[in-house]
């Protein structure tokens, strides 16, 4: 292959990378490419269609190309290309163009200076919460490096090979020894080698990069704040629960998932000021004044406090010496809250909320309220249903497959109030965020919970909602709502998928309820 050459509508311009990937003896090339088509950038990965990773590889790319976020670099095309005079079948992966530096890029040219803790934390924020809506769809990026993560000359970012370059590459090697169904877990521990490498400048991974490897003590990366001054203690707790070779005190949970981990490092951010440069000013009188009250009053509060704390450890050491020795085993493991002093801190210590929960679904069925089954005038109200024998697709291994409603005559139903979806979490559970796979874009969404399933969906205790959604989306309510059954309740529908003009149709794929 060669500048200028022609693949289809794709022109190749410049030849970015060759490489033969893990344990492979076939090239690879990626391609800064031109769509004269569509008139803009792309990029191209070529490979060999007798490459032993080729199968894998367009399977990546097909999954990645479902999942919709505006931080992912969308897969474009998949192109498979026939044997020339001079080289023989290929396949190629097309995809969006990034422009910009990416992160280790953007690391050595400070120098190895990292970034202040809220802009690492928001800019890891971003990258959680693409993944997330990978997740959603059962897709992971299995492969997430700085060299993955692009930011723009407008400040966006912009992630790079979801899924596909796991396939390529191999998964990292924390992730590789995991089936495919725990990949998730890997992606939360690329996040938080991300918030290490960002707030220190030393990558704590174990496939190293351009960055210094983190400092290590008994074989354990040691915490942000030993490594880097005015690091915040916040900090050192997402490194504890996401980072597999961090060290992390008992009783404190790792995050399950992305999209819990977009939650910890959000809870965490709203903990952590920027730091602001103030020059140095020359104080007048009345400055020096109040500073010098201000110092008085705090010394007196700081007096005052060491005090209390002095009572407080000798009121607990005299509560635990009272206490008789047959009960000395279990006291032994008791933690005195206010008094941690290990390297992260429970997980409702944290923006005072527990660390996000995935909770399972123990049945699903529709949910057609309005609708009329029996034909004798009258809404069915929580007897009714709606293709019922489609329930069982929502959530299954294939992504093609979905609970669909009826087709209908107008995006509205017809004028019926709603048709939906119904899940049972089994027992009362404190819902607070859903992750939706729809049929379509543009569906109108209303998520409600309720202790029972209630043919009136006004009587539903309401979660969030939205208009005009995606067929991928992050629904999260303020606060918790506790209810045993969660409702998706459609209210609008988008044209219908290979249908003929004129008909409309919703769906849901997928479902993760979280609280």
């Amino acid at each position: 292959m060669r500048a200028t050459e022609q693949l289809g509508r794709y022109r190749l311009l410049d030849l970015v990378t060759q490489d033969a990937g893990v344990g492979e003896t076939l090239d690879v090339y990626l391609w800064h490419a031109f769509d004269e088509t569509l008139d803009r950038a792309v990029a191209i990965r070529v490979m060999s269609a007798d490459d032993p990773r080729a199968a894998a590889v367009l399977g990546a790319a097909q999954a990645a190309a479902r999942v919709d976020d505006r931080r992912l670099l969308r897969v474009l095309d998949i192109l498979n290309l026939p044997a020339t005079a001079t080289d023989g079948a290929r396949i190629a992966v097309v995809s969006e163009w990034a422009s910009g530096r990416n992160l280790e890029r953007t690391i050595e040219d400070r120098g190895g200076r990292p970034f202040a803790p809220a802009e690492a934390l928001s800019l890891s924020a971003d990258v959680a919460r693409a993944l997330a809506a990978g997740t959603a769809m059962n897709v992971s990026h299995g492969r997430l490096r700085p060299s993955s993560v692009f930011i723009t000359d407008a400040g966006e970012v912009r992630i790079r090979g979801l899924a596909v370059d796991a396939a390529l590459f191999g998964a990292m090697p924390e992730t590789g020894t995991r089936a495919p169904t725990d990949r998730a877990q890997g992606d939360v521990d690329a996040l938080g080698c991300l918030v290490y490498l960002l707030t220190t400048g030393y990558w704590p991974g174990a496939e190293p990069i351009s960055a210094p490897s983190a400092p290590r003590a008994n074989g354990v990366v040691l915490p942000p704040s030993q490594v880097r001054a005015a690091v915040p203690r916040g900090i050192d707790d997402v490194v504890a629960r996401s980072v597999s070779s961090a060290a992390r005190p008992r009783g404190v949970a790792r995050v399950v998932d992305a999209a819990a981990f977009a939650t910890m490092v959000g809870a965490a951010l709203d903990h952590v000021a920027p730091v602001a440069s103030v020059a140095a000013m020359p104080r007048t009188r009345v400055q020096r004044t109040a500073h010098v009250v201000g110092v008085v009053v705090f010394r007196l509060v700081a007096v005052a406090a060491a005090a209390a704390l002095v009572f407080g450890i000798a009121w607990v050491g005299w509560q635990l010496l009272s206490t008789s020795s047959s009960t000395s085993q279990a006291e032994s493991s008791l933690a005195i809250p206010g008094l941690l002093t290990a390297a992260a801190r429970p997980a409702d210590d944290i923006g005072g909320g527990a660390v996000e929960t995935t909770f399972p679904i123990t049945r699903y069925r529709s949910y057609d309220p309005f609708g009329d089954d029996n034909g004798n005038g009258k809404p069915d109200k929580r007897r009714g249903r709606e293709n019922e024998e489609l329930v069982v697709t929502v959530n299954d291994v294939d992504l093609d497959t979905a609970w669909l409603t009826s087709e209908y005559g107008t995006p509205d139903l017809d004028g019926k109030e709603g048709v939906g979806l119904v899940l049972d979490l089994g027992q009362p559970r404190d819902v607070q965020q859903l992750s939706l796979g729809l049929v379509g874009t543009g569906s109108n969404v209303d998520v409600r919970v309720a202790d029972k399933v209630l043919g009136d969906p006004a009587l539903w205790t309401p979660l969030a909602s939205a208009v005009g959604a995606k067929d991928t989306i992050e629904l999260r309510a303020p606060r918790p709502i506790t209810g045993r059954y969660v409702l998706i309740w459609l209210t609008r529908v988008p044209p219908a998928v290979d249908a003929t003009l004129g008909v409309y149709q919703g769906g849901v794929r997928n479902v993760v309820v979280r609280g």
